[in-house]
């Protein structure tokens, strides 16, 4: 170990909990057919309810040219990136005022390398970046692996209300005491829809943490990776992306992050994409880019795949549908298997169930939960626990629908072994 650099070495430390634990399981995952003894994972935000539609249209259109063997465009293939402006004004329904450059758009390595280098971007090393909590604990690796940031948590509960709100204050509180603890905020995340809670926030709550932003000359990173994973459960739940406001405070130190990792279930492919309303940003940004820039044969495939307006309307709709279908599903199985114990948060978006079990833990305490969280491991089941997701509330617990309808089934019925357990002292 020594031979390693400092910085290979503070790799060791576990930066992100989450992450660990997926790196443990990958290393023996459930399968029903391949593996049916592993680790069922209910604990890592992918959608495989689409597999089908997915696997049917890319293999239908994938195609090899001679282009492909050599060096990427290091912003991203000028095709993809023009053809990803149509697309989001499409998908977003943009009103006719908004108008994307393609010269504005950098397309990179998923939404964590993306993430990575829009720090990179931004803030110099030991800058903090602010972000909501609850959250998807992954970020502490993204921009402290390259950059050597650091997250600094916004609690959104409201302990006297017992709700998960968002808004300005959130933020300025957390401003106010990482100053306080002697660190500097470069930059506040806003996820939108948000992980785990599934709260879709529109423009009254987000325009006053723009503006406080601006205020203090903080960058915003808005990340809507799960803006096209809407459940169906409610006329109410619609989504306005931050692409079709009317004006920006501090446009210049505003950007837009997306993949297709989330919203077109296809995690393993990396294609993120930001877009900033500057000509300053991409021109620098593409050169460290170039470590991170994704083939040209995929974002080839991924141009063609767009380009099928009729196409998408189905597939963002059948996706909807079956997001719906399954987060009702697996909701009403956990509140059957815990007798109704286990409340479940009204989410609107999202691959998650964000449950309270508060009611089954003995005592209200971290250590409580995470003595449950170590029970349900051992019965080989993954499901995040609120501790490891920064939840300053004792008893929550994230749980992923959007899988095989065999790993949703072996995985309640693994829960309900571990809350055997657990009550009974087993």
């Amino acid at each position: 170990m020594e031979k390693l650099s400092n910085r290979a070495q503070n790799l060791v430390k576990d930066i992100s909990p989450i992450l660990s634990t997926y790196m443990f399981v990958k290393l023996n995952e459930y399968d029903d057919i391949k593996n049916p003894n592993g680790i069922c994972n209910l604990g890592v935000a992918e959608n495989q309810l689409t597999e089908d539609l997915l696997t049917e249209k890319i293999k239908s259109i994938q195609t090899w040219k001679s282009d492909y063997n050599y060096y990427p465009n290091s912003q991203g293939e000028l095709n993809l990136r023009q053809e990803l402006c149509q697309f989001f004004h499409h998908v977003f329904q943009l009103d006719n005022h908004v108008k994307l450059l393609p010269e504005q758009m950098l397309i990179s390595a998923g939404a964590s390398g993306t993430l990575s280098l829009i720090c990179y971007m931004v803030a110099d090393i030991g800058d903090v970046i602010l972000t909501t909590s609850p959250y998807y604990t992954a970020f502490d690796f993204d921009i402290n692996a390259l950059t050597q940031n650091t997250i600094f948590r916004c609690p959104l509960l409201d302990q006297d209300k017992g709700l998960f709100c968002l808004n300005v204050d959130v933020y300025r509180y957390g401003y106010e005491k990482a100053l306080e603890q002697g660190f500097k905020p470069k930059a506040l995340i806003i996820v939108n829809p948000q992980n785990p809670t599934g709260d879709i926030y529109d423009e009254d709550i987000i325009r006053p943490v723009l503006e406080f932003a601006y205020e203090m000359k903080l960058h915003v990173i808005v990340d809507e990776i799960y803006a096209l994973s809407l459940f169906q459960t409610s006329i109410t739940n619609k989504f306005q992306s931050i692409l079709n406001y009317k004006s920006i405070p501090d446009p210049e130190r505003t950007h837009f992050l997306w993949s297709f990792s989330k919203d077109f279930s296809m995690s393993g492919i990396r294609i993120g994409v930001v877009y900033t309303d500057t000509t300053f940003f991409c021109p620098i940004a593409k050169k460290i880019n170039f470590l991170m820039t994704p083939s040209i044969s995929i974002q080839e495939t991924i141009t063609t795949l767009i380009k099928d307006k009729q196409w998408l309307n189905y597939y963002i709709e059948i996706n909807q549908k079956r997001l719906t279908q399954q987060y009702l599903y697996v909701k009403q199985q956990i509140e059957l298997i815990s007798q109704h114990r286990i409340k479940i948060y009204e989410s609107k978006a999202g691959f998650f169930i964000w449950a309270d079990f508060r009611s089954i833990l003995k005592e209200i305490t971290i250590d409580e939960e995470l003595k449950l969280f170590q029970i349900i491991f051992n019965s080989k089941l993954y499901i995040a626990c609120g501790y490891n997701l920064g939840c300053i509330q004792p008893g929550w617990f994230r749980i992923i629908f959007s899988l095989k309808q065999t790993w949703i089934d072996e995985g309640l019925k693994r829960l309900k072994l571990a809350l055997d357990i657990y009550e009974n002292n087993i």
